[in-house]
């Protein structure tokens, strides 16, 4: 198989849900086999092993399987020999793996001329439209089959391989649900354009070219100030703009650098007779050449540009960028009215429910449509006041949406025992006026979340909303705030004794950072020890210059607030050590927190007019993230696990159908032996355990039944429930409760919520993993800079993993992320070595590392 048909489709979505003995194709080593070992074997090193159909074996990663056969070498001959289950595998049965390949290959040429006339059948009728499929629907038409056999899977993923012009394939999408993209017909009519153009080297060609060498060897002439931090961007005049026809160009090479499929010989086509580069013609040198001919950024992230998540404003989707639009219309349509204004009343015992409620809701929902905000909040009827109560938000200086505060109400001011006490989970309520069936809930559920990278932010709900509108303390002194508010009252051993979930107004909202409210707290249980704490406080990294911190308007708290928030971390303790107890475990592994200044960096225009100077150097700041060494942090996090376990009580008892997470216990041995290390005061499980009990732990589901979350320590059931401003799960959780409360039909069926779960958990996961791709881009770009200016810092790191050949994977104390180290110190799991880098890749994020 050559290389580009090395991409296989995967029928599970975790090596360690897999039989130990199925075929497995790797696509990063071109390799097919069967697997003989997985990395959960205690002998296996961390990696899985295949037998090749040579009879070699090898160890590889789990990103780089794509395609799998469960139980394959089960169930097929090698002559006449069919092997009995679970036992071991002759080092000849490898050769079963390379004739599936070869019977796949046949079958791609014999089915060429139904392949060819794949992507006319499947297309939307839309020109500018994407559209996704699975590789199993496209096998069923052209084999007219409904159960292809795997060699027609296989045959059908080459074809959508080869014929890259056509079709979008992407590792990460094969490999956790088998889907792929077909391309907007525009953008195949201008891919084929361009590759058209550079065959004939028709005239236009040829003066892209002429023009990318007048612009990059004027832009090279240009002497930049080297101490000039101020960022700024300029149409350079002196240069031409470009024509539409450049604009091809220009998207082709974003198009080979961004998806998987690269047009290789073409980009060399294109630079090689400019003889602007001596660089290898490769994604490298076309990313360089953006950057050179004024398109790109010098700080371009290309995470920016991921397409499995598909951001705004960057020219990646279509639809994506007409939803920002839509959104920012309708948000700034709303901004123009005024917000709810709730009197202050006196609560009843029935809440104040002396109403029909069902035809409340009959009243209003009928006549909205999909651009019309709820006229008055539904639920104001039975809305609990909490009148003058402080709420206390505590988080962090750089925080631009307060969507949570906690209360402590005592029932009785002589007894101060958790029992004869309420502690109130206060959560920002959007849903009090967008409707399930409002445009922005569609778009909310389409993004799934807010995603965060270093430079900026893209937000789930516009930020005009969310940091302003539904914000917590936004006007909450003179029109209170609308909330979901999750109510609980903790027996001494942890334990709940009493919940509720109520529809409620603040007005007294106190905003705290969490800095502030540490110096306040008690460390008495916060795990680790001083030097830990201090080595985590320290760390703060930074090029060229610091950013300055918020001008810090803490004022001194009375003593009655201060007495609320011991209380209250008392309270969460009592509850975090019940987790504990049942079996909770905190990963104690270092993660960054990065800033970028300025915030949000300029990006690059889509479809820029003509040549860019960008100039200046943003500020790249990098300090560990203290969430598992302050006691703020903790206690704040401690109440948000327990709205979550609240909320799910209620679904469960009400019977609303809702989303739990919930996460299976491993059956290993070596799982409850290593959790016996853990620190009970907080949790906290030593690398050396980590790293052991990682591959054993199952994956976290999202699901409609509730059960027990292994890792949290939660054995009734887990829903979240407190970021309602930037999750879409848990506002259409509220739209649930809210739709109990008022005693009327749930806006989603079980049913519904089932066939969302797949969407909503693939795109979590692959914003999570872009996330973290971009924090790191950021890290080794600061990197780069350190090394520019030798003014790398000392490295210390620890082994989480041995490698084949003697490297190991290392996770740099300082700045918590990983490398990858070559030498012989570090043998062992946990051992600390100092190193320092060889090789910084921000685009491919790769960090190799050796001794100091």
């Amino acid at each position: 198989m050559t290389r580009n048909q090395n991409l296989l489709f995967p029928q599970e979505l975790r090596i360690k849900r897999l039989r130990g003995l199925d075929l497995k194709l790797v696509t990063m080593l071109n390799y097919e086999g069967i697997v003989v070992k997985l990395r959960t074997d205690p002998t296996s090193m961390g990696k899985n092993h295949i037998l090749l159909p040579n009879g070699h074996t090898i160890a590889h990663r789990d990103d780089d399987v794509v395609f799998t056969i469960p139980r394959f070498a089960y169930i097929k001959k090698l002559g006449d020999t069919l092997l009995a289950p679970e036992s071991p595998i002759p080092s000849n049965y490898g050769k079963i793996a390379g004739d599936l390949s070869k019977s796949a290959l046949i079958l791609l040429q014999s089915r060429i001329l139904e392949f060819r006339q794949v992507y006319s059948h499947f297309a939307p009728a839309d020109d500018t439209e994407l559209r996704t499929l699975t590789v199993n629907d496209v096998a069923c038409h052209v084999f007219k089959t409904t159960k292809p056999e795997n060699s027609q899977t296989l045959a059908t993923i080459l074809f959508l391989i080869k014929e890259n012009i056509y079709f979008i394939t992407d590792t990460k999408k094969l490999r956790d649900n088998g889907t792929f993209r077909l391309r907007a017909k525009v953008d195949i009519q201008a891919i084929a354009k361009v590759m058209e153009w550079i065959r004939l080297r028709d005239p236009k060609f040829t003066e892209f070219q002429s023009k990318a060498i007048t612009i990059v060897n004027y832009k090279r002439s240009l002497k930049t100030k080297e101490n000039d931090h101020t960022i700024s961007s300029n149409r350079i005049k002196e240069l031409p703009n470009f024509t539409e026809d450049d604009k091809l160009f220009i998207n082709f090479f974003k198009s080979h650098i961004v998806g998987f499929n690269a047009f290789d010989a073409q980009i060399a086509a294109i630079l090689k007779p400019t003889k602007l580069y001596d660089c290898d013609l490769d994604k490298d040198c076309a990313i360089k050449f953006l950057k050179d001919i004024g398109v790109w950024t010098p700080w371009e992230n290309l995470n920016v540009y991921d397409p499995t998540i598909m951001l705004n404003g960057h020219g990646v989707s279509r639809k994506a960028d007409s939803d920002h639009e839509t959104s920012m219309k309708l948000a700034n349509n709303l901004m123009k009215t005024k917000p709810f204004v709730y009197n202050k009343k006196v609560n009843s015992s029935e809440n104040g429910s002396n109403f029909s409620k069902v035809s409340l809701l009959n009243k209003t929902l009928p006549n909205l449509g999909p651009n019309d905000f709820y006229p008055y909040d539904i639920c104001e009827n039975i809305r609990h006041d909490f009148g003058d109560l402080p709420v206390y938000t505590v988080d962090d200086h750089t925080a631009h949406e307060l969507d949570d505060g906690i209360s402590i109400e005592r029932l009785d001011s002589n007894k101060s025992e958790p029992s004869s006490t309420w502690v109130h989970v206060h959560i920002a309520d959007p849903s009090s006026v967008i409707h399930p069936s409002h445009q922005l809930s569609q778009i909310a559920l389409s993004r799934v979340q807010s995603v965060y990278f270093p430079d900026r932010n893209y937000a789930m709900i516009p930020p005009s909303l969310s940091e302003k509108r539904f914000s917590l303390g936004t006007d909450a002194g003179i029109n209170g705030n609308s909330v979901m508010s999750f109510s609980v009252r903790i027996g001494d051993d942890g334990n709940i004794l009493d919940y509720q979930v109520r529809a409620g107004i603040v007005r007294n909202v106190k905003c705290l950072y969490y800095d502030d409210v540490d110096t306040i707290l008690s460390w008495e249980n916060i795990g680790g020890s001083k030097e830990e704490i201090e080595f985590v406080h320290k760390q703060l990294h930074y090029h060229p210059k610091p950013i300055p911190p918020p001008i810090n308007v803490y004022k001194e708290l009375p003593e009655s607030s201060k007495r609320d928030l011991r209380e209250l971390q008392k309270i969460s303790f009592m509850h975090m050590k019940n987790r504990i107890n049942i079996g909770a475990i905190n990963m104690g592994i270092s993660q960054p927190a990065i800033q970028i200044s300025p915030f949000p960096l300029p990006s690059a225009n889509p479809s820029p007019q003509g040549p860019i100077s960008y100039l200046g150097t943003p500020t790249i700041q990098v300090q560990l993230d203290k969430s598992m060494h302050s006691p703020a942090r903790a206690m704040v996090a401690e109440y948000m696990i327990l709205a979550g376990v609240v909320a799910a009580k209620f679904c469960k008892e009400r019977n609303i159908p809702t989303l739990y997470r919930k996460q299976l216990v491993p059956n290993s041995p070596i799982v409850e032996e290593e959790k016996k290390y853990k620190d009970m005061r907080n949790g906290v499980i030593p690398l050396t355990s980590v790293v052991k009990m990682r591959p054993l732990m199952t994956a976290a589901e999202l699901s409609t039944e509730s059960g027990p979350h292994w890792a949290m320590g939660i054995a009734d059931g887990y829903s979240k429930v407190t970021s309602p401003l930037r999750r879409y799960c848990d506002i259409l959780v509220h739209w649930q409760m809210k739709a109990s409360l008022l005693g009327t039909k749930f806006p989603f069926s079980k049913e519904e919520l089932e066939n969302m779960t797949q969407h909503i958990r693939t795109r979590e996961k692959e914003i999570s993993r872009t996330q973290v791709r971009s924090e790191k881009f950021w890290i080794l770009s600061l990197f780069e800079r350190f090394m520019k200016s030798n003014t790398m810092p000392e490295l210390t790191a620890v082994t989480v993993d041995v490698l084949e050949k003697g490297d190991k994977t290392v996770l740099l104390r300082e700045f918590g992320i990983q490398g990858r180290f070559s030498g012989p110190e570090g043998g062992e799991i946990g051992n600390i070595i100092k190193v320092k880098p060889l090789l910084i890749h921000p685009n491919k994020v790769n960090l190799n590392l050796g001794p100091a």
